[in-house]
Formats: C-alpha cells, structure tokens, sequence
C-alpha cells in the first residue's frame, strides 16, 4: 500500500509536505502540490489522501423508484451515513426493470468513475466481477465478494402470523400489490409453517399502488364478503387505504378487522389507531452498507454478509381482546 513516505520519496521532499499538500495548505507551492498530486493519481491514492472541500468518494446509489417514502427513506439514509465518510452521491432509479438495472451496473462499473455502488433491492443476479465495490441492500452474499445486507421477510411475517395464531386467529388475510410479490410469497411459506390453512378469498392483490392499492383491495373483500379477522399488508400505504375502506364500513380497527404493515414509516405509529408494523432496519442496513462499502474502497477488513434482525412493532392496530 502506497504511503505519505513513498509519496514523498519520490516526489524528493518531506513527509510533511506532503501532507500539507493534502490538506490545501497555503504553505506548498503550486508547482510542488501539482507534482505530488501527478505522482498520487499515478500510484492510485490521490482520493486516499486528498481531503479538502471536495467529496473524497462518490457512490452510485441505484433504487427502484423515488416516489414511495419506503425508497426515499433509503435514499435519505444514505445520503447521511456516506456524508459521514465525507462522500457524495449520485442515484439512478430503476422502474423496477432488471434490464435498466443491468444497463446501470454497466454504466456505473465501466464508463463512470464512481468509487462504489450501493444497489437497493436488486432484481439482478450479482454474479459480476468488477473492480468497483458494490454493496447490495435486500440481497444474500455469493462468491463474488458482493457485500450483501439483508432481512429475513420470511421470519419476520412468520412471527407476525404467529401472533395472531397465539391469540387465536387464523382467518388471516393478505393485501399486496404487483410489485410485492416476494412479500405474498413469505406470506403462503409462514402460513404453511404455522399449520394454518390459506383461505384465497381473504387474498386481494390490487392493481394500484399505495393507499389507493390498499383501499381498492379492502373494498374487493368487501365485496365478496370475504372479510378476515387480520390483515397483513405488504407494506404500510396499503395498510393506511385499507384502513380507510374498514372505517366506511362502518367497522373498527383492531375490534373487528386486525391490521398490520411492513416497513414501519414514520407516520405509522401516528395513524388512529397507530399502525402495526414489521421494522425491516434501514436505517441499520444503510449504516451497514456505508461502512463496509468505505471498508472495501480503503483495504481495510469487510463483512461481505451482513443479516439485520427486524422489529414487530405491535400498536394498537393488531390488539386482539
């Protein structure tokens, strides 16, 4: 590894020149800064040392979308813990296409110069190998040293499902949507886990998104007269429209339909009555992945594997008398 000492040896003057260099000290000579500059950039540590007003790395952040507060909150994370390690961002949104996904990984890793990528719950299969550093939120590790940082969905809706279980209710119900498809999935495995049979009329999975999605998918329950003790939706929008189409119908969260979110937005615990809902961490993953990506971009030891332990916060919304 390249050092101040190399650095000055070969650019023939002191070690503390060369940090002065550095760090914009007015007591360096342009011509001097400029020839320890040429020789950092040639020996690959100019970013290493150079820490002035400048960010010292800049990170692509590729996310599904920026409209929903679950990806935004990701992106806000970020931003705060990179700022932390004195870097930048710039971020790409994905549509949820893997095949935008796959030309953003190419770009970022063959024609920019980013420092690292952070990618949000990846469609792809991260089996590149690339210089650059990538570390993967909502992703389990392979063998190419991609640093992987992931909750468990199935455990987390398992305990959930549990919970109303133990209070006896197995008239369980799903609302999801079309991009929350690996949600319903965890949702059928943690149903057969607990031995509770799926009854497919309490399932709604809507065509629209966010509260609009929920409300939509509560009112088609309504409308078979399919209408479960509990309810568990993909995420918390959903959760906040169905809520609103129980209170028309003249029904009560929790006393007659149990209601419980994921993702955990900040607004859920402020909802009449305060919402239930599984924490998946993010701000734990984006601390994580700030971390170690700063980790691998300076040689210093990296957990490639990291499993963040949700949070089933239980509110009002899920009390079962």
């Amino acid at each position: 590894m390249i050092t101040l000492s190399k650095i000055a040896k070969l650019a023939h003057v002191s070690v503390s020149t060369v940090s002065k260099a550095f760090s914009g000290s007015s007591e360096v000579n342009e011509k001097t800064r400029e020839l320890i500059f040429e020789i950092a950039k040639q020996e690959n540590c100019f970013k290493k040392y150079y820490n002035v007003k400048y960010p010292k790395y800049v990170i692509a952040v590729i996310c599904p979308e920026f409209r929903s507060r679950y990806y935004t909150t990701y992106l806000s994370s970020l931003h705060e813990e990179l700022s932390k390690y004195n870097c930048e961002i710039s971020v790409a949104a994905t549509e949820f296409s893997k095949e935008k996904e796959e030309d953003l990984l190419e770009y970022y890793t063959k024609h920019s110069t980013v420092d690292g990528i952070i990618i949000v719950n990846p469609k792809t299969k991260l089996n590149i190998e690339v210089d650059i550093p990538i570390a993967a939120i909502g992703y389990s590790n392979n063998k190419n040293e991609i640093i992987s940082i992931n909750v468990d969905f199935n455990e987390s809706i398992s305990e959930a499902i549990a919970y109303f279980k133990e209070n006896g209710v197995k008239d369980i119900g799903f609302i999801g949507e079309k991009l929350t498809t690996a949600k319903f999935n965890c949702f059928k495995n943690a149903m057969t886990t607990h031995g509770i049979k799926i009854n497919e009329d309490f399932i709604a999975i809507s065509d629209e998104r966010f509260e609009e999605g929920g409300y939509l998918a509560m009112e088609e329950l309504f409308k078979r007269n399919a209408v479960p003790r509990a309810i568990i939706c993909s995420y918390d929008n959903l959760a906040f429209g169905a809520m609103v189409s129980i209170f028309e119908h003249g029904l009560k969260v929790p006393d007659d339909i149990a209601v419980l979110g994921m993702d955990d937005v900040r607004e859920a615990k402020y909802m009449n009555p305060p919402l239930s809902s599984i924490n998946l961490r993010i701000d734990t993953a984006c601390e994580i992945a700030a971390k170690e990506i700063i980790n691998k971009i300076t040689d210093k030891p990296v957990n490639y594997e990291n499993f963040i332990p949700y949070k089933l916060n239980l509110r009002k919304s899920t009390e079962i008398k």
